[in-house]
């Protein structure tokens, strides 16, 4: 046999398949194509079994199959590749048969073509061979591009996440299944070659969003960018994520689409949590220190009236018989002075934890404020008679929606610490007044006074300023006013001159009425 010339065939390709099956044992045919072909860019394939050919046949630009006759068992192959639909190159039948009709017979059997081997040693060949071998390249290069573009779609696909893919032109290439049921009314709309903008405004409008919504002109400049990361909230309340990466050698973009509502509600939750455990954490140490505190101020502060209470009434009982009935009502007096003062301390430290711990509510009754406030001055008029304690109660309200307890650990702080703080036959002032939506109660009193950088102070928890040195107190009185005021949606005003006295306003918002 001749051996043509080699062809110069497909130069776009730098390698490409051929696949001879059923050649001879000498490999005839195989090797005037090997001398036929650019041996450099050519690669021949010989399987040896139908499995074989199968999968040899998958990446091949063109197939030969040799057929004997028509009696040959090769000649039912050419139906074989054709159900295989991801054979897309043609198949060939080489025969030495000379008759025409049985030629016409076994391409019938599912080939693309059919050769006389002899055509081999033609120089008419060089025309065929490239005409089929481009077409079968081409047909191979666009099978490899749509299963790549498959494979890329099935792997995006798979993932939670929706995905748009935009080519280097800024125009749409890709999107996944995801996107198209997010947006079932511009699905249809959304097809390759698409503009980016275009795209971006059928997005957009199809929430129902318009172009005043706030962060249109955000979301306007990364998809004109299409760069960077962004949050937006539906209108649905769901929150979604969008993120834009270049794809590699400039390809394109790729644009990330993740709901990150799950995501923020967890985060939201666990921020709420958290916040509600610090809190919790706070109050338990408060509560702890408060113990602390509270064992402390026992041991200190409880000490003296304890010890009056006890040696008054151990007077009483070895002395009795010697004392007149002004000394035993004078230290029964003392003894109730004690009594009470016990009293007024235990509930401040009850009442300020209640209200530090969350467990004080305000309980509104109908209050005869004006008869209150002259019986707890009355009442500290009695306990420390050597102080002038006036009343003014001439535009106190007598019947206004207050809470009692609120009113009267106000009223008898307020009037301790003035009593506390001024020396004996000090004056004390007491008024009362309607204030419209507020009832205000102001207590003055002549006493040492407060200096003018402590008086943000004072209202501090534990707080004991200079001039109270040597004075019993435990510092939770003001701190407990302050609280209650605060309660009450009220508010407090302070006005003091170091030796000279202080003036304490509050101001008590009436209950269940409307501004």
């Amino acid at each position: 046999m001749n051996t043509p010339p080699p062809l110069n065939i497909v130069p776009n390709v730098e390698k490409y398949t051929i696949v001879v099956y059923g050649d001879d044992e000498n490999q005839t045919t195989s090797k005037v194509l090997w001398h036929l072909l650019p041996q450099s860019r050519v690669t021949i394939k010989q399987p040896q079994s139908i499995e074989e050919l199968e999968s040899s046949a998958l990446d091949a630009a063109l197939i030969f199959i040799i057929i004997e006759d028509e009696n040959d068992p090769n000649r039912h192959l050419g139906s074989l590749l054709i159900q295989n639909k991801r054979v897309v190159c043609s198949a060939i039948a080489l025969t030495r048969d000379a008759d025409f009709q049985k030629r016409i017979e076994i391409m019938a059997s599912g080939f693309d073509a059919i050769f006389n081997a002899s055509y081999l040693e033609t120089s008419e060949i060089k025309t065929v061979f490239h005409n089929l071998v481009e077409k079968g390249v081409i047909r191979q290069t666009n099978k490899n591009k749509q299963e790549e573009y498959e494979r890329f779609a099935a792997s995006l696909s798979a993932s939670p996440d929706a995905f748009i893919v935009f080519d280097e032109n800024r125009e749409l290439f890709f999107i996944s299944d995801h996107y198209r049921r997010a947006y079932p009314d511009v699905s249809s709309r959304l097809t390759r070659g698409l503009d980016v903008m275009e795209a971006f405004e059928m997005l957009y409008n199809a929430h129902g969003s318009a172009k005043n919504i706030e962060n249109f002109e955000e979301m306007k400049k990364f998809w004109e960018e299409l760069d960077g990361e962004r949050e937006f909230k539906l209108n649905d309340g769901r929150v979604w994520r969008i993120k834009a990466a270049k794809l590699a050698q400039g390809l394109g973009t790729i644009i990330t689409t993740t709901d990150i509502t799950h995501y923020i509600k967890q985060q939201n939750k666990l921020e709420r949590q958290s916040q509600e455990l610090k809190e919790s954490l706070f109050k338990e140490k408060e509560a702890s220190e408060i113990q602390k505190q509270f064992i402390n101020m026992v041991s200190h502060e409880f000490r003296t009236p304890l010890t009056i209470i006890d040696g008054n009434t151990q007077l009483l009982i070895n002395r009795l018989d010697q004392f007149s009935r002004k000394d035993v009502i004078d230290k029964l007096g003392i003894v109730r002075s004690a009594v009470s003062r016990l009293v007024t301390m235990l509930e401040g430290v009850l009442s300020s934890n209640m209200l530090k711990t969350g467990k004080f509510s305000l309980n509104p009754v109908d209050l005869n404020v004006k008869q209150m406030v002259e019986d707890i001055s009355r009442e500290h008029t009695d306990l420390a008679r050597e102080h002038n304690i006036s009343v003014k109660t001439q535009t106190a309200p007598e019947n206004v929606q207050l809470d009692r307890k609120t009113v009267a650990l106000v009223m008898s702080n307020l009037l301790s610490n003035a009593i506390k703080f001024s020396d004996g036959h000090a004056d004390i002032s007491v008024i009362c007044q309607d204030e419209g939506d507020f009832v205000s109660i102001t207590v003055q009193d002549n006493g040492i006074g407060i200096p003018e950088n402590e008086i943000n102070k004072i209202f501090m928890r534990y707080y004991r300023g200079a001039t109270a040195s040597g004075i019993p107190g435990s510092g939770i009185g003001l701190d407990l006013v302050k609280s209650l005021v605060d309660l009450h949606e009220g508010r407090l005003e302070v006005a003091s001159q170091l030796g000279e006295g202080t003036e304490i306003k509050v101001f008590l918002k009436k209950l269940g009425q409307e501004n």
